[in-house]
């Protein structure tokens, strides 16, 4: 019975019976289920979230699973199905519905209305802009959250008609902003900031304590500490309209090309920066890189003067890898295949 469940909570004077109710009737969204979004699911889960929408386009990868305990790599099933099938083991009284695609402009509206609140979980600077420019268009509070290497940031923005957003701390999406992949991440950095955003979604929803509105928390797991600041209303442009999509920047037009092929001519050399598991057998002359050390690798093979393609299965890390090699080495010219092999329907 819920009441037996949810004892442990109620017993807590903020909450109570009230505060239970008010979480069966939240309808919380959360963009990528990776790191970020898979454990602050079960804990939105387990504390009884009415409705929990799970949209995340990919499938888990072995180099995941040291941070994002909730999958397997052998599995066919995306992130989002295997999580929500762990979350209605963990919780049946939950509502739980499954988004295998990636958020986009021309989704996020359908996908997001209706939300009471909306965590986002993306490790991708044009999708977080995306989505906090969707939320802000939609007046649905959005908690954001990043981590990578050692740390990690929290904020929560209400999106109320003039007030603070995530524009405010990030005017636009830097393509050379790092993720896991390319920047590392300790798995209990990134556990815990999921874990402070989690909180900062029921504090929010239960109207109880001080949660990060208009503040940026940092976290860093070295020496367990954390920081908050005050955030100040600086973007002063118009909102953008999300429905037509984050454009990208001058920069980021440079460095991603379209090909019908991953061995296009006119290159120097073409990169892979998939798995022999994920692409056993590499088209005739692409290099696989090495997934430890794609950077360092790409510096020793590449020559000043040279021109060369890298691709990925979704086109983010090979961006990524792209923005900082042309950024280290202004005599390269390197590009990124936009949507990688899944945006070509292939695997």
């Amino acid at each position: 019975m819920a009441e037996n469940r949810y004892a442990r909570q109620t017993m807590l004077s903020e909450i109570g019976a009230e505060g239970q109710k008010k979480l069966a009737a939240a309808r919380v969204v959360i963009v990528g289920c990776g790191g970020l979004g898979s454990p602050a699911a079960a804990y939105l889960a387990g504390a009884g979230i009415g409705s929990i929408r799970l949209i995340d386009g990919d499938r888990p990868e072995r180099t995941n699973l040291h941070r994002q305990v909730f999958y397997t790599a052998d599995a066919a099933a995306y992130k989002v199905d295997q999580l929500k099938a762990h979350l209605e083991r963990l919780n049946p009284e939950v509502k739980v519905n499954a988004v295998a695609r990636h958020l986009a402009a021309g989704n996020a509206r359908i996908l997001l209305q209706g939300a009471h609140l909306v965590l986002d979980g993306t490790d991708d600077a044009v999708t977080k802009h995306l989505l906090n420019d969707a939320c802000v268009s939609l007046g649905i509070p959005l908690v954001y959250a990043a981590a990578q290497g050692y740390s990690g940031y929290v904020a929560l923005f209400e999106n109320r008609p003039g007030g603070i957003h995530l524009r405010d701390v990030y005017p636009d999406p830097d393509p050379a902003m790092p993720d896991c992949a390319t920047a590392g991440v300790l798995p209990t950095a990134v556990g815990i900031v999921a874990m402070l955003q989690a909180n900062a979604a029921l504090c929010y929803l239960l109207d109880i304590g001080d949660p990060p509105v208009d503040r940026l928390v940092t976290y860093n797991a070295l020496d367990n500490s954390q920081h908050r600041v005050k955030l100040q209303k600086t973007y002063t442009a118009p909102n953008v309209d999300p429905w037509a999509g984050v454009k990208p920047s001058r920069s980021r037009d440079r460095l991603e090309v379209e090909h019908d092929t991953l061995t296009p001519p006119g290159y120097d050399a073409v990169f892979s920066m998939l798995s022999e598991a994920r692409e056993p057998d590499l088209p005739a002359g692409v290099r696989r890189l090495d997934q430890r050390n794609p950077f360092g690798q790409c510096l020793e093979q590449m020559e000043d003067g040279g021109k060369y393609l890298l691709y990925c299965n979704s086109g983010k890390l090979s961006l990524v890898l792209a923005a900082q090699l042309v950024k280290e080495r202004p005599e390269l010219e390197v590009v990124s295949l936009r949507g990688g092999v899944a945006g070509m329907g292939t695997e």
